[in-house]
């Protein structure tokens, strides 16, 4: 970049600018320090300048007190001072132009002489002097007090190190104090074959820093760099790899604080030592060749590791067996605990062998790293032994026992299959089974040699749900249970045992196979049944009352039953089916169909007999009430399942009707309104019969209007506790509900709309307080419609258009004439026509004429 005062000058002119450059030659800034013997590179650039692109350089040295002489031209050969040819010559110093604007200056073996201060300069090719044509540098060349030894200065030594073992390396570096400010950095590096790797290094800063190949290992502490004194450093690796060979070197490096950061100005190393890692000698050997053991007796075979280590290790053994083609490992004693002996017997010891084939242990060697994990150091697998295992087959023998018998249906059924062998074979076991009309025996289930269960086609689903299950009681013993017996399970059953052996390719085999003698499972058949009845225990006379039926069961082959109730209620109405009203599952928890169980319990009272009640029973409740009474068994696990059901005899509920008979009306007193106006009805009831007192009764009106779709919309109600509810309105009309004595109910509708008109009817359900304090709804009567139409008002449907239309033509006509008036007044003006000018000639004389 520029600096500031040599920025570009810009004249303008009117008509033209012109830019005009001022040349720049820079050298580095600031004094270079270097040391005796060492080299140095100089740099210098020119830049803005005018002429060719390619500039010549000059350089010059003065030293402190003395003349200027000079150095290198790349333009001048004679330039160079008679002091300086022979260096020139031997090649010491040197000028290499490294582009059109830019040389390098090389001092090679540097004296004290060499320090002084350096120019650099260029010749003018500009077309007006501006700029600098010149640039200086100061050298400062100190004595090279740097010294670097190897261990008591003895030359390279060579190291053997087995694998997983610790070797050090030391040097000594040191220099003498200067007037300059120097750091020292010191660095262990490994050669081998065409490569150079960093170890570890002590850095001028005074901090370690791991070469790429060597920082995990650091960042573990097997790497590490110590010092002892003032110039006595050591290089410690633990836990030596194979990678670890090769020549090391000790590096000293000298660096000083420049303008731009640290430099670097000397260097010098020195090998110390070859590095050998040998391999750990590992020998893994199993003493036999050849063995051979009966089926079922114990194995051992002793694995004997022997290795040369002068380091602890860990010694592991794995055993593996061979049958020809898949390999397996096999579980063998435990490990020895980390020592430095040298020789190790690990045993294989199998409490029962049973398949032949080749037999190896392989021994690996663990050397423990400082972070506390563990690295391989060495493996090693031994020759293969023939193990031959003689099977001597055992005689088999199957009998099957009923340990549970049933005595009728839904009880359980268990048969023990039990098999006889000596030692301790793989044994299965199958299930068939024979009809007391039988064709062909059907398969039941089977037990495989591994434990997996497979039913027969037609058990899958009842062992699926859990009614059928297999297990084995012990080593030599099944068992079949059938949770719940029927009738179709009646039969003979046998099972067949079979002996199992596995072969090299750990696939079975079956060796041995004989079936049980058939027992029956058969019973006295007798049919499950249910005995049901009911009967009423408190009778209701009229609306109000509480109704009250007992329900009673008595089961028949049925063990240990627990039963489900429900509660249905068949009305007179041919087409209705029976509702529920309210039921009772086998835990005791009830559950009410509403509406109608809303007021309804039912309880369990002693075994097999359930009350159902019904308090305050009304018309609506009328009917024949039965129990559904449904009976569930338990079986294995826990499972519940139906298994009959029976619906008992009807207990009729029904009122004598001796209550008065209502009668409904409506009246209006328009049957056509205009729109917008208000109408009126009124909702009369009557009563036939005697007089009642107004307090014992209580009416639910309900106001509909009938469209001439035939459909009918609710508009408003009130309830026997006065509670009215609306519908919601069309936004204009609003409707109003109020009881204007014991047996009128007036509705009034505001704002009547079109769509207001149809007829209109009221629906009155009666209540009456019955002798025991209750109420007894009555039917509902529905009163005839009273129909209403809806006129147009001609005054008021024209009203508005006549107005809005009358003022609209206003508006227009006044907008009219105030237009034309602007127009005539400001854009039609005429402009005064002038007067054209008479001309006046007098008559010429005839004489002149």
């Amino acid at each position: 970049m520029r600096s500031p005062d040599c920025r570009p000058l810009l004249i303008i002119a009117p008509t033209l600018i012109v830019a005009v450059w001022s040349r720049i030659v820079r050298v580095p800034s600031g004094a270079l320090l270097r040391v005796e013997g060492t080299d140095i590179t100089i740099s210098c650039n020119v830049s803005d300048y005018e002429g060719p692109r390619e500039q010549n350089f000059e350089w010059t040295f003065s030293p402190g007190s003395g003349p200027v002489v000079g150095v290198l031209s790349t333009w001048d050969e004679t330039f160079t001072d008679a002091a300086l040819k022979d260096r020139v010559r031997a090649g010491n110093i040197q000028l290499q132009r490294t582009g059109n604007s830019e040389v390098l200056l090389r001092l090679r073996q540097l004296r004290s002489s060499d320090e002084g201060n350096y120019t650099c300069s260029t010749p003018s090719t500009d077309a007006t002097v501006s700029g600098n044509y010149d640039a200086h540098v100061q050298l400062k060349v100190i004595p090279d007090t740097l010294s670097l030894h190897g261990p008591k200065g003895r030359a390279t030594t060579v190291r053997n190190v087995t694998e997983g073992g610790s070797f050090q390396l030391q040097c000594q570096a040191g220099f003498s104090a200067s007037a300059a400010h120097t750091h020292l950095s010191l660095t262990w590096e490994r050669q081998t074959a065409g490569s150079t790797s960093k170890v570890l290094t002590l850095t001028h800063l005074g901090r370690f820093q791991p070469g790429p190949d060597y920082a995990d290992r650091y960042n573990r502490g097997e790497v590490r760099l110590d010092t002892a004194g003032s110039d006595q450093y050591q290089l410690t690796v633990d836990g030596a790899q194979a990678t670890d060979g090769g020549d090391y070197s000790c590096v000293a490096q000298t660096w000083v604080q420049g303008p731009d950061g640290w430099e670097k100005i000397q260097e010098k190393r020195v090998g110390v030592a070859q590095v050998e890692v040998w391999p750990m000698d590992l020998t893994v050997t199993i003493p036999v060749k050849e063995v051979e053991v009966q089926e079922g007796s114990p194995l051992t075979l002793p694995c004997q590791v022997s290795l040369d280590s002068n380091v602890p290790v860990l010694i592991q053994v794995r055993w593996f067996r061979s049958d020809g083609g898949d390999i397996q490992e096999l579980l063998g004693g435990p490990d020895p605990e980390p020592s430095q002996e040298r020789t190790y017997t690990h045993k294989l010891e199998v409490p029962q062998a049973r398949i032949s084939g080749d037999y190896t242990c392989r021994g690996s060697a663990w050397i423990p790293l400082r972070d506390g994990s563990w690295k391989k150091a060495a493996e090693r697998t031994s020759d293969a032994v023939r193990v031959k295992v003689v099977s001597e087959m055992p005689d088999l023998q199957v009998t099957l026992n009923v340990s549970v018998l049933p005595q009728m249906s839904d009880e359980p059924t268990e048969l023990l299959c039990h098999m006889t062998v000596s030692g301790d074979p793989r044994l299965s076991v199958s299930w068939y089974f024979k009809g007391l009309n039988p064709a062909t025996s059907l398969l039941v289930g089977s037990m495989n040699q591994d434990w997996t269960l497979q039913a027969g086609e037609a058990y899958q689903q009842r062992l699926d749900r859990g009614e059928v299950i297999f297990s084995r009681q012990d080593a030599n013993t099944f068992a079949l249970r059938i949770q719940w017996t029927s009738e179709e399970d009646r039969g003979s059953y046998h099972c067949v045992g079979t002996m199992w052996k596995q072969q090299l390719n750990n696939s079975w085999t079956s060796v041995s196979q004989e079936t049980s003698r058939p027992v029956t499972v058969n019973w006295a058949a007798e049919e499950s049944s249910l005995v049901v009845t009911a009967r009423p225990v408190q009778a209701v006379s009229a609306a109000g009352g509480t109704f009250e039926m007992m329900c009673t069961v008595q089961p028949k082959n049925i063990p240990f039953p627990k039963y489900s109730v429900q509660v249905t209620l068949t009305t007179q109405d041919p087409i209705q089916p029976p509702v529920i009203v309210i039921s009772l599952n086998r835990e005791g928890t009830t559950h009410r169909k509403m509406p109608v169980g809303s007021n309804a319990f039912l309880e369990k009272g002693k075994e097999g007999v359930y009350i159902f009640r019904l308090y305050q029973a009304q018309n609506h409740n009328s009917g024949a009430y039965r129990c559904a009474i449904f009976a569930w068994t338990q079986g294995g696990g826990g499972v519940w399942r139906m298994v009959r059901n029976q619906t008992t005899n009807p207990v009729q509920l029904e009122f004598q009707n001796s209550g008065p008979v209502f009668n409904v009306s409506t009246h209006s007193d328009s049957s056509s309104i205009y729109r917008g106006e208000r109408s009126e009805f009124w909702c009369i009831i009557t009563i036939d019969g005697p007089a009642m007192d107004p307090a014992d009764m209580a009416f639910e009106v309900s106001w509909y209007v009938q469209k001439p779709s035939g459909s009918a919309v609710f508009l408003a109600g009130v309830d026997r506790t006065a509670q009215v509810t609306h519908s919601s309105r069309n936004g204009s009309s609003e409707v109003a509900l109020e009881r204007v004595s014991d047996m009128e109910f007036r509705l009034r509708v505001y704002g009547c709309e079109e769509e207001d008109a149809g007829g209109h009817y009221c629906t009155v359900t009666p209540w009456v307080r019955t002798g025991e304090g209750g109420w007894s709804r009555q039917e509902s009567v529905t009163s005839s419609p009273v129909v209403i139409s809806i006129r147009m008002d001609l005054l008021s449907a024209f009203k508005y258009p006549l107005l809005i239309g009358a003022g609209l033509s206003l508006v227009a006509g006044l907008l009219s004439c105030l237009i034309g008036y602007c127009s005539s007044r400001y854009c039609c003006k005429v402009q005064p026509v002038p007067e054209k000018r008479r001309e006046h000639r007098r008559l010429m004389s005839m004489e002149m004429d």
